[in-house]
């Protein structure tokens, strides 16, 4: 009789041979910074961006990827001493300009801008919006990055205008990003506590909020929550702020934030008679870790 108990242990050993021989995951971690530098010319923007911007410059080098707001106006500041060897192409100074850009170590692919379709009042003085790419963070393998700039104020036109900006980005994000590892950075003007403001949207299409994973422990603020609104240049971690930072894994990459800081690093001062911020935000910044597996 055929001998099938030693075919059977055969194909056992060549099937543990095969498993044993699956190529492990690439292993890798990049950080992240995004940060309203305040660029609108000097006298309209609240900050000293004229003298800010080149003091901004260096410290943004620590940081493999960078998204920038309101970088409207002293980008050539910003570059002065910057060693990022990608860096994308600003747009002319207001009213022309969105303000947003990214440096990064990464090669930056498929720079696309979206300006918001809905306004209202100052902030349709500039087409804010959000730029898309792809970032290849290793050889081949390219994650979605999304760098936002919502409408601000709290009047109603300010909120039915915002839900729109949120909604056109989700609408982008689920039409050319589906199925690939993201990440959202940016000014978002809007709050968890506030049931005008729609950011748990972005929650519908699976992403989760560094903030709210690494500082809250996963609990998303309700509305109304007696919750404290961070002042934009607060540093404390017990409020919330209007920046923030979102991220979703695919099958092939896995994402896992490590690390979460937001506005707690002194260099973001300008140590001139007084130390006073660079800008009229604080930097938020995140590091991440990240798996790819093979298909």
């Amino acid at each position: 009789m055929p001998n099938y108990s030693g075919v059977l242990l055969l194909l056992l050993i060549a099937l543990a041979i095969c498993c044993t021989n699956e190529p492990a995951p690439i292993s890798g971690q990049f950080t992240t910074l995004s940060y309203n530098v305040a660029g609108l010319p000097e006298g309209i923007s609240s900050s000293h961006p004229a003298l800010y911007s080149s003091h901004i410059s260096p410290l943004l080098n620590e940081f493999d990827i960078v998204h920038v707001q309101e970088d409207f106006c002293y980008h050539d500041s910003l570059l002065l001493y910057n060693t990022h060897p990608y860096v994308t192409t600003p747009m002319p100074c207001v009213p022309d300009g969105d303000g947003l850009n990214t440096f990064a170590d990464f090669p930056i692919h498929n720079l696309v801008r979206q300006a918001w379709v809905t306004c209202f009042g100052p902030d349709c003085l500039t087409p804010k919006g959000f730029s898309y790419s792809q970032i290849e963070i290793a050889d081949g393998f390219f994650i979605d990055f999304y760098n936002v700039h919502c409408d601000a104020g709290s009047t109603d036109s300010d909120f039915t205008a915002r839900r729109g900006n949120i909604r056109q980005l989700c609408n982008y994000m689920e039409t050319h990003s589906q199925g690939q590892a993201v990440v959202v950075m940016g000014d978002f003007n809007s709050r968890y506590t506030r049931e005008a403001d729609t950011i748990r949207a972005l929650q519908a299409l699976n992403f989760t909020d560094a903030w709210i994973q690494l500082i809250r422990n996963g609990n998303v603020p309700s509305y109304g929550e007696n919750l404290k609104d961070c002042e934009p240049l607060e540093t404390g971690y017990d409020c919330e702020g209007i920046d923030k930072i979102f991220y979703r894994s695919s099958a092939q990459i896995k994402l896992l934030p490590v690390e979460f800081r937001r506005g707690d690093d002194d260099r973001f001062t300008y140590n001139g008679i007084d130390s006073l911020p660079l800008s009229d935000h604080v930097p938020l910044y995140c590091r991440f870790t990240y798996k790819i597996y093979s298909q």
